[in-house]
């Protein structure tokens, strides 16, 4: 131990010389900000590990110590108490270190990367640029839209009465095309309403996510992308694996906050009865029962882009499908801590779908957060090549006059699927940390996992701790699991 405690200390000398190498780079004026943000990064990863050798060296430190009292046999109660908190308080920084608290803050921290100081700067700028439409109709529907989030809570209660609204619910095999058309659109029929105001027992909500999802993605694999954004994990393996054995334990894992988080998700916040319900344009059907997908006769008037009334550039006012460009900007302007969650499927189709590259471009573009959940790093390197070829001109869209209408605003395809590109891959793009996610980061995403776990199997359920002061929506949660007996 005590050779081990020698080399324990060497090696502190030793990321001594680099970090301070690197601190004296920061502050260099000769660097490009790309640079910088690396030598940031670098600069943090040899600090941190620096830190670790620290605290190896003081649990060395009180092993070397005590194992001498021991051998001795003397007794020195107080400075073996001492000994004894040391080497725990040590561990207990190791596991903090490990588990990723201590991670950079957002805009206002002055640690911040390079290019997280430009993403914030974007926002600024986009923000104060910001102008409501002069048309009031369509104002009021872009503000009505961006007042139909739903809470985590109610999005799990809904999940658990899939058993009883859709009794052949296969997670494995059902996506959210299939959860939409056999009951979001079946239970919501009789108000002919948006499902997430029905969730909500009609009470607006503003979120605090926007989700871009693909409808052809598993919907049990959308539900653990939005609760792996609440517990702050970068993939949602684990989470999905637990929304199919171990929903009781999620839920504790899921402290009252996470539980009240708002999310904007299209499937339900978009009123369907105004637009597809009453057609199964691709005949698709239930993978398990292999049914056609039924269809809606609730008679809702629908509202397409070029369904009039229309505004002066020809777009339909009371379409809601055309304004989620509008709406994004209305959260991100008026909310600065309004993100993007990308629930990216395991295919990686979301990046084929016109509708979500549309999104990712536009939330870039404004400089809003943007969160990336992915089902594991491995799913990532296997379909890396592919993604290298994407190209907006042969994404798709549900309706093609839709993919048209997304096409026909962008003047310079090229330019745009380079921009594209970079905005996925590039040095600052969004799968840039998950390119980067060595086995210490690995190791450190596991940590936070395992803390949850931890909570999970010491607190009591959430349920016995939570006050009403606490509940974001208990009322309308329970509308949520009512429409068991609607569907």
């Amino acid at each position: 131990m005590s050779c081990r405690c020698f080399l324990f200390l060497v090696s502190l000398l030793i990321f001594l010389v680099p970090l301070r190498a690197l601190r004296g780079a920061r502050v260099s004026s000769s660097m490009s900000k790309e640079e910088e943000d690396h030598v940031a990064v670098l600069s943090d990863i040899t600090a941190k590990q620096t830190l670790a050798v620290f605290f190896h060296i003081l649990i060395s430190f009180a092993e070397v110590v005590s194992l001498i009292l021991c051998l001795t046999q003397r007794t020195f109660n107080g400075f073996t108490n001492t000994l004894i908190v040391t080497e725990c308080l040590a561990n207990a920084g190791l596991l903090v270190l490990c588990s990723g608290t201590l991670r950079r803050g957002s805009c206002g921290d002055g640690v911040a990367s390079a290019s997280e100081r430009e993403r914030c700067e974007r926002h600024r700028a986009s923000s104060e640029a910001y102008q409501p439409c002069e048309d009031a109709d369509w104002q009021q529907i872009v503000e009505d839209l961006a007042c139909r989030g739903i809470t985590l809570e109610c999005l799990l209660t809904f999940y658990k009465g899939l058993a009883e609204t859709m009794p052949h619910f296969d997670p494995h095999l059902h996506t959210t095309m299939d959860v939409v058309r056999e009951v979001v659109i079946p239970g919501s029929a009789a108000e002919r309403c948006g499902f997430a105001s029905k969730m909500m027992g009609g009470r607006p909500l503003r979120p605090k996510r926007m989700v871009t999802h693909n409808w052809s993605n598993l919907f049990r694999d959308l539900v653990a992308a939005i609760v792996a954004d609440a517990l702050q994990q970068s993939s949602f393996s684990l989470i999905a694996d637990l929304l199919d054995t171990d929903m009781s334990a999620l839920e504790q894992m899921l402290g009252p906050e996470a539980l009240a988080m708002s999310y904007w998700v299209c499937a339900f916040s978009v009123n369907q009865h105004f637009s597809i319900c009453n057609v199964n344009l691709e005949g698709s059907r239930d993978p398990v029962t292999g049914e056609s997908h039924p269809v809606c006769d609730c008679g809702s008037v629908k509202y397409f882009n070029d369904t009039p009334p229309l505004r002066n550039d020809g777009k339909g006012i009371r379409c809601e499908m055309n304004k989620f460009q509008d709406m994004i900007a209305f959260l991100s302007a008026t909310d600065a801590e309004f993100a993007q969650v990308i629930a990216v499927d395991r295919d990686f189709n979301l990046f084929n779908r016109a509708w979500c590259v549309a999104e990712l471009a536009e939330a870039s573009r404004m400089g809003m957060q943007q969160h990336m959940k992915l089902v594991s790093k491995e799913a990532l390197d296997e379909r890396r090549e592919r993604l290298d070829g994407l190209d907006v001109q042969h994404m798709k869209a549900a309706r093609p006059e839709d993919a048209q209408e997304i096409l026909s605003k962008i003047p310079d395809v090229t330019a745009f699927n380079a921009h594209l590109h970079d905005m996925l891959f590039g040095s600052q793009g969004l799968f840039f940390t998950w390119a980067k996610l060595d086995l210490i980061e690995q190791a450190a995403e596991i940590a936070r996992f395992a803390l949850l776990v931890a909570r999970c199997n010491s607190f009591e359920p959430v349920t016995q701790k939570r006050t009403h002061k606490d509940m974001i929506g208990e009322e309308s949660c329970g509308n949520a699991g009512k429409l068991n007996s609607v569907v």
